[in-house]
């Protein structure tokens, strides 16, 4: 159970489950979506660049050097 949900200092939507442990939506919504946890040395890409859109379409799984870097995100596109 969520604990409500709210913005980090980064501006993503993040909630406390019931263990206490807070979690961002976003890489939960992508979770689902996949089926699996988010492989290890990657993250969440909001495909709109929009902090605030959380819709499961809006988000893929990029490795770090991806989602991080502008240039290297463009070949990703």
């Amino acid at each position: 159970m969520a604990f409500g949900i709210r913005k980090n200092k980064s501006g993503y939507k993040v909630f406390t489950d019931s263990d206490g442990v807070t979690r961002s939506v976003h890489k939960r919504v992508l979770e689902k979506k996949l089926g699996r946890p988010i492989k290890k040395g990657h993250d969440v890409d909001h495909i709109n660049r929009n902090k605030g859109d959380n819709r499961p379409k809006n988000l893929r799984e990029l490795p770090f050097s991806v989602n991080r870097s502008p240039k290297k995100r463009k070949l990703w596109s």
